[in-house]
């Protein structure tokens, strides 16, 4: 054996030993992080129920039910228990997640104690990963007990090798088995769930870049990604050098564009003409409806066209102001002058309803719901006064309204405030420190939220 022959073999052995080195510690991290998220369900189980619904209390005049704030909330599916009002915040606190993520755990782990028993028992032995599991429970959420025990049966022993689309068919089969007759009733029911959603991701991720989501009849729906692909098309055989997805997102301004120009009140039959002439400029009207953006630049860089300067645009994140121009050029623009958010916050007003642009300035301020971890836009939301509001008229001190002592709470939030279970202080432009249950401690702060831990 010659010695470069030797040296290779050498080589050889040391990257097996390094590759199956690393290969076992894969595997162990993955057992150790299945224990964990298997671990998390079990606490967020324990945690549900230890919070059942709150009975009716005596009192010397009688029984006091629950009221609105405190009527308790079914999390999973039929068949699981209800929890108390507000159950999941609190957990969303100590585990540094959203309220609405904290809600779909209690959601999950209660279905599958309850109705998904031998997918639960896979999971805790770890032949499952959490995920599946949990992807299962919430497909299978509305579905009757009966329909979710069929599911799992079918999935029992074999969850790990189906896929999610796999998953998603198996429950749909389901519900076409096991709730026939409820069948028609949920396609009727789930045309309440259509809608057009615009959304804004990560502005870090995709600046200047949006996302429509549809949901609608099957056929419409097939039918204008059809019509979207036609475009696209027809874009390439113009000359579009762009991959076919950027030329089907382009399509969509050049459909709308050509919906613009067509008068579909033509369409309609009516023997009146001032009707007609009526409905013909009300959907006039419709489309010429503007989008407002708020900007946030420097002047001098709009003025002088400063090369490569950028502005933030509120909800959407930075933008340069080349691609903010081809957007004005696309549409039609209004300047509105803005309230410089850093000014003085004090000026005050003798009313509970603040005015417009004491309620612009707040919620330009904050932007979200302003309770840990909630990320609701704060357009959606309430402006909750910090100290309860009292009428002047019934001895309440002047001055109770001001961008200082408002804060918006999204609804839910603003009712956990109400109820009590929560409250909050100002510790600065933007900053809050919420105190609640098991003496959590939270500050939110434009910057980033942080857990206090507790002493």
């Amino acid at each position: 054996m010659t010695a470069a022959t030797a040296f290779g073999s050498g080589v050889t052995d040391l990257e097996d030993l390094a590759e199956s080195a690393l290969l076992s510690e894969a595997t162990e991290i993955e057992s150790v992080l299945r224990e964990g998220e298997v671990h998390k369900l079990q606490i967020a189980y324990q945690w549900a129920v230890a919070h059942p619904p709150v009975d009716a209390c005596e009192t010397a005049d009688g029984p006091v039910l629950p009221s609105v704030l405190t009527e308790p909330e079914t999390l999973g599916g039929a068949g699981t228990p209800e929890v108390a009002a507000f159950t999941s915040e609190p957990l969303a606190v100590a585990m540094g997640c959203s309220p609405a993520s904290a809600s779909t755990l209690l959601a999950d782990t209660l279905d599958l104690h309850h109705r998904l028993p031998l997918l639960w028992d896979q999971a805790r032995a770890l032949l499952v990963p959490a995920w599946k599991a949990r992807r299962v429970a919430s497909r299978t959420r509305g579905l009757s007990p009966d329909a979710a025990r069929w599911v799992d049966r079918q999935v029992a022993g074999r969850v790990s090798s189906l896929s999610a689309p796999a998953l998603d068919r198996l429950v749909a089969e389901a519900a076409a088995r096991c709730d026939g007759v409820e069948l028609a009733d949920r396609e009727q029911a789930a045309r309440s769930s259509w809608d057009v959603v615009l959304s804004h991701p990560d502005p870090h991720r995709a600046s200047g870049t949006s996302e429509l989501h549809a949901t609608g009849d099957t056929l419409d729906l097939t039918r204008f990604h059809d019509v979207v692909c036609a475009e696209a098309e027809a874009l390439g055989a113009l000359g579009d050098a762009e991959p076919l997805g950027v030329r089907k997102a382009k399509a969509l301004g050049v459909i709308a564009d050509a919906q613009a120009r067509l008068d579909l009140t033509s369409l309609l039959s009516t023997p009146d003409p001032q009707a007609h002439e009526q409905a013909r400029r009300e959907a006039m009207s419709r489309r010429d409806a503007k989008v407002r953006l708020y900007l946030h630049a420097s002047l001098a860089d709009v003025v002088a066209g400063t090369p490569g300067a950028s502005g933030s645009v509120e909800s959407l994140g930075p933008a340069t102001l080349d691609l903010i121009r081809e957007w004005v050029g696309r549409s039609g623009v209004t300047i509105q002058p803005v309230v410089h958010v850093a000014a003085d916050d004090r000026w005050s007003v003798d009313r509970h309803d603040p005015p417009p642009r004491m309620a612009e300035e707040v919620r330009l301020r904050d932007e979200t719901c302003v309770f840990p971890w909630c990320g609701r836009a704060a357009r959606q939301c309430d402006l909750d006064h910090r100290d309860p509001f009292l009428d002047p008229g019934d001895g309440g001190p002047p001055g109770q309204t001001s961008p200082d002592s408002l804060a918006p709470l999204c609804r839910r939030h603003h009712r956990a405030k109400t109820a009590g279970r929560w409250s909050y202080e100002r510790t600065g432009p933007g900053s809050y420190l919420w105190t609640g249950p098991a003496g959590l401690s939270v500050l939110v702060t434009p910057r980033g939220t942080v857990s206090i831990p507790r002493t």
